[in-house]
C-alpha cells in the first residue's frame, strides 16, 4: 500500500511540473521601446512616459510579461532586432502641435507580422486614447484580452484629464492639472475643483474689510524682516499686519489725493534697504492727467518718498536679471497714454523719464510683462493684455512681431479710466460719441514655483455670465487664478485654482502671515449683491507647497485656442 501512495504521489508531481511548464511556456512577452516624440521640448518625456504607460496597461498576470527596452525602433525589421528574447515588439510615435496630439502604435512579433493604429485627439484626452489603442493591440496582435483586469485610469469627472500615467507608473495625482479630486495634490489642495474642508490650513482668510479695493500688495514696507499687507480704494491708502489670531491688524493710512483716483500700487525697494515703498498712479476724473506718488513706510509712518510726478508709473521686471524697475509714460488727451514706456529715473527727489524700452506699441506701462525663457524653450516672451483683455505674446527679441494670441480674457480689474478716442486734430465731440474706458490691468506674476527651469505666467480669470453681454459690467461674482506656461506654440494652463467667490481685485506671491511659505495672496471685494455702497474686501491665500510639485507632468490646454498674429 505504501508502495502504491508514492507512486501516486510521484505521478501528481510529475502532473504538476507538466501543467506549470506548459502554462509557463504558453505565456507571452513583449517588449515596448522607447517612442518617437515630435513634441515641444518641454514635454519630450513623452518618449518614454508613453512606453511606460503601455506596459502598465499590458501586464497580466498569467497571460503577458512586458520590459522596457533601449533601443529605438523606426521600422518592423529595427524592432524585431530590438525583441531579443520576447514574443512581441511594439514601438510608435507621438506628435503633439498646439492642444491637439496624435499617437501611433505599433507591434511585429517573430514571424514578422506587423500591427499598427493611430489616434489623433485632444492633448488633455491623450491617455484614453493611448488606453483604447493598447487593449485593441493586445486584442488583435497578441491576443490576450485586457478586460476587466486591466489596470483602470483614474479619470476625473468633467476634466477630460486622465490619471493613469503617461509618466511611467507616477501617480498624476502628485501634480495637479485641472480640477484634481484626489488625496494628492500640486502646489495646494485649493486648486482642486472641490476644494478643500475649510479647517485643513490650506487656505488663509482674513477678516472683512470695510474698504472697496482697488489694488493691493504685500510686502515688508517697514524694514522688520515681516510683510505686511497695503491696499488702496479710491482715495486712501492703508497698511496692514497679519495677526496670530489671522485677522488684519491696521497700522496706519492716508489720503493720497483728495482730487485724483487710485488706479494702480506696486511696490519696489528703491534704495535696497530691505523695506519696500509703494508706488501709487492716480488720475483726474476729468481729462485723466497722472499724477504717481511714492510712500515709505518706515518706522510704521506712512510719508512721501520721492515728489508726486505727472505719469502713469508702474514697476516691472526687467530682463537679463529680472529686477524690479520703475517705468514711467506720458499723458495723452486723444490716446489717454502718449507713444513709448520709459525707465524712470531719479533726479534730486524727482523721477524723471529716462531710457526708452523697446516694447511692443500696445503696451502702456502697466499691461506688460516678460516671461523668462523656460529650461529648453525658445527665448524669452513679452505678454501683452490687449484692450480687449487677451494676451497677445512676442518674441522678446521680436517685439514688433506677435506669435500668439489667446482667445480667454483675463485679468478683470473694475478700476478704469474713461477718455475719448479720436484722430489727431480732429478733435473729439462729447455730445454724441460714448467714451470708452482703460481698466487697470492687475498685476503679472511670473514664477518658477517648483524651481524645474519652468517659469509660469500667474493671472486672474474672471468668471461672469453678465460680463459676456455688457462689456463694462467690471464687478465679476466669481474668479479663478490661472497659472499659463509657453510651450513651444501657445499659452497653457498648468494649474487654476478652485473658483473663488467674490470679485477678484488683485493678486500677490509672498509671505502673508510670515510663517516662511510662500503663499498666492488674493485681494477680493464682496459680490455684486450687495450693493456699491456697501462692498467690503478681504484677503485669502494658499500656502504653495512647492514640494508636491512634478515638473513631468502633462498639463491640460483644452480650455485655450491658439490665434497667432491676431
Amino acid at each position: 500500500m505504501k508502495k502504491y501512495s508514492c507512486l501516486l504521489l510521484m505521478v501528481l508531481l510529475l502532473g504538476l511540473t507538466i501543467f506549470g511548464g506548459s502554462a509557463q511556456a504558453a505565456q507571452k512577452s513583449a517588449v515596448i521601446l522607447p517612442f518617437t516624440a515630435n513634441v515641444p521640448q518641454n514635454m519630450s518625456y513623452l518618449a518614454k512616459a508613453v512606453p511606460g504607460s503601455i506596459q502598465s496597461k499590458l501586464q497580466q498576470s498569467g497571460a503577458l510579461s512586458t520590459s522596457l527596452g533601449n533601443a529605438r525602433a523606426a521600422t518592423a525589421a529595427e524592432a524585431r532586432k530590438a525583441m531579443g528574447h520576447a514574443d512581441y515588439a511594439v514601438w510608435g510615435t507621438v506628435a503633439v502641435q498646439g492642444s491637439l496630439a496624435q499617437i501611433t502604435v505599433n507591434s511585429v512579433n517573430r514571424q514578422g507580422k506587423t500591427w499598427s493604429k493611430s489616434s489623433k485627439t485632444q492633448l488633455n484626452a491623450l491617455t484614453g486614447s493611448l488606453d483604447a489603442l493598447t487593449q485593441a493591440m493586445a486584442l488583435e496582435s497578441m491576443g490576450v484580452n485586457l478586460g476587466a483586469g486591466a489596470p483602470q485610469a483614474m479619470r476625473t469627472p468633467g476634466s477630460g484629464v486622465s490619471n493613469s500615467g503617461l509618466r511611467g507608473g507616477q501617480a498624476a495625482s502628485s501634480d495637479i492639472l485641472v480640477n484634481e479630486t484626489s488625496q494628492q495634490y500640486y502646489l495646494n489642495p485649493q486648486f482642486r475643483y472641490q476644494g478643500a474642508s475649510a479647517g485643513d490650513s490650506s487656505r488663509l482668510r482674513s477678516q472683512r474689510l470695510k474698504v472697496n479695493m482697488s489694488d493691493m500688495a504685500v510686502g515688508d514696507f517697514n524694514g522688520d524682516g515681516k510683510n505686511e499687507v497695503a491696499v488702496c480704494d479710491r482715495h486712501h491708502l492703508y497698511i496692514y499686519t497679519w495677526d496670530k489670531d489671522g485677522r488684519l491688524k491696521e497700522l496706519a493710512n492716508t489720503l493720497v489725493s483728495q482730487t485724483n483716483v487710485n488706479f494702480s500700487m506696486r511696490a519696489i525697494d528703491f534704495n535696497r534697504d530691505g523695506a519696500k515703498e509703494l508706488v501709487l498712479a492716480t488720475f483726474d476724473e476729468e481729462r485723466n492727467r497722472p499724477y504717481s506718488f511714492f510712500y515709505s513706510f518706515k518706522g510704521n509712518r506712512l510719508a512721501q518718498y520721492a515728489e508726486r510726478t505727472p505719469y502713469f508709473c508702474s514697476v516691472v521686471r526687467l530682463p537679463p536679471s529680472y529686477s524690479p524697475t520703475l517705468v514711467g509714460q506720458g499723458w495723452d488727451s486723444l490716446r489717454l497714454f502718449s507713444p513709448g514706456v520709459h525707465i524712470m529715473a531719479k533726479s534730486g527727489n524727482k523721477f524723471v523719464l529716462g531710457e526708452r524700452l523697446n516694447l511692443p506699441k500696445e503696451a502702456t506701462a502697466f499691461n506688460f510683462c516678460w516671461l523668462p525663457n523656460s529650461r529648453g524653450g525658445d527665448g524669452d516672451k513679452i505678454v501683452v493684455l490687449r484692450d480687449d483683455e487677451r494676451l497677445k505674446i512676442f518674441a522678446a527679441r521680436n517685439p514688433n512681431s506677435a506669435i500668439h494670441t489667446t482667445m480667454e480674457k483675463y485679468s478683470g480689474s473694475a478700476v478704469g479710466m474713461e477718455h475719448y478716442k479720436g484722430m489727431p486734430g480732429l478733435g473729439v465731440d462729447t455730445n454724441y460719441q460714448l467714451p470708452s474706458k482703460y481698466f487697470a490691468p492687475m498685476r503679472f506674476l511670473t514664477a518658477d514655483l517648483g524651481h524645474t527651469g519652468e517659469y509660469v505666467l500667474i493671472i486672474n480669470k474672471p468668471v461672469s455670465t453678465a460680463a459676456q453681454f455688457f462689456d463694462r459690467y467690471r464687478y465679476f461674482p466669481q474668479g479663478e487664478i490661472h497659472a499659463l506656461y509657453w510651450d513651444g506654440v501657445g499659452l497653457g494652463l498648468k494649474w487654476k485654482t478652485r473658483r473663488i467667490r467674490g470679485s477678484v481685485g488683485q493678486v500677490d506671491l509672498a509671505d502673508l502671515n510670515n510663517d516662511g511659505v510662500l503663499d498666492l495672496v488674493v485681494g477680493l471685494n464682496s459680490s455684486p449683491d450687495l450693493g456699491i455702497g456697501s462692498r467690503q474686501c478681504m484677503i485669502v491665500a494658499y500656502p504653495l507647497n512647492t514640494q508636491a510639485t512634478n515638473p513631468n507632468a502633462p498639463v491640460d490646454m483644452s480650455d485655450f485656442e491658439v490665434q497667432p498674429n491676431q
